[in-house]
């Protein structure tokens, strides 16, 4: 195997997609390097098919085990370095959200002796606990003036004094709410953009408490305080796909109706479950229009 003839100045740590990062890594040597080609890479990273790489880019082929020891010595990556590539091909190639979310940890605690990483990383954990976005948005009508208890009590379900404290906390340190001269709060419109393959690990965890509380809040909270419908279709993939945009721009709409509010006064959830029930079936003739509808309403 041919050593490539400098480090890359591609900075690994700034990726949480190894496509991504070979793509860049790529057109990164085939900028400075007259003739460089998929071929030429091939040839000196040790592999025998030239399409290998374009394979890899393209969501073709998976990056395996097998090959990251070479890849990191062609690439001059240092011990951390490479560790990194290992656990972030596992985190892109494993689909099992619980696996996912362990390897992102993994991940952030390579990345962490980076202070720019470490601010970044630490706004991740927003949706690590389903009231943080709760107590955001509630310190913002609520001037419980350091009262936790106060503040614990207006969250439903109810969580603890400590809980509360813990949330004004993070959310404080990481820039979520500020803190005025007369002691109330209000919310810093801070946006977390991350990757999708960053979202693919941390939003599933969040989704799955707040719909087990769900599940608790048909027990728990007063029928006329709470609304859950479901229907089951049967549609296209084509119209399933459109239902989807639908739901996308009425959390939209829902969004710019919260946005404008003069008088806010309590804290929601607002949550849409679009699930396929049946696997994709070919189709036979029909026209893919809804031939049946099952509603089910509590209003």
């Amino acid at each position: 195997m041919k050593d490539n003839k400098e480090k890359s100045a591609i900075n690994i740590f700034d990726y949480f997609d190894y496509r991504a990062y070979l793509c860049d890594v790529y057109n990164h040597l085939k900028a400075k390097r007259f003739g460089y080609s998929f071929r030429v890479f091939s040839r000196e990273a040790g592999v025998t098919s030239h399409n290998f790489l374009p394979r890899i880019l393209k969501n073709q082929r998976n990056l395996s085990d097998e090959f990251i020891p070479r890849l990191a010595d062609y690439l001059k990556l240092s011990a951390k370095e490479s560790k990194y590539l290992q656990v972030l091909v596992d985190f892109n190639n494993t689909r099992k959200p619980s696996a996912k979310e362990q390897f992102l940890k993994q991940l952030l605690a390579l990345r962490v002796v980076n202070e720019e990483y470490r601010i970044e990383d630490n706004r991740l954990h927003f949706f690590e606990k389903w009231y943080y976005p709760v107590i955001r948005e509630l310190v913002a009508i609520c001037d419980f003036q350091e009262d936790y208890n106060m503040l614990a009590r207006h969250c439903v379900p109810r969580i603890t004094a400590q809980q509360a404290k813990g949330a004004v906390a993070f959310l404080m340190e990481n820039g979520f709410i500020k803190k005025s001269s007369n002691g109330t709060y209000s919310v810093v419109e801070t946006l977390i953009a991350t990757a999708p393959e960053v979202d693919s690990a941390i939003i599933p965890k969040y989704h799955r408490e707040t719909m087990l509380q769900c599940v608790d809040a048909i027990e728990e909270i007063k029928k006329e305080d709470r609304n859950f419908t479901s229907s089951t279709l049967l549609v296209s993939k084509e119209v399933y796909e459109e239902i989807k945009k639908e739901i996308y721009q009425f959390r939209k709409r829902l969004l710019s109706l919260a946005k404008d509010c003069k008088n806010p006064e309590m804290v929601c959830y607002a949550g849409f479950q679009l699930l396929p029930r049946s696997e994709l079936i070919p189709n036979n003739g029909s026209t893919g229009i809804a031939e049946s509808e099952n509603n089910h309403d509590d209003k």
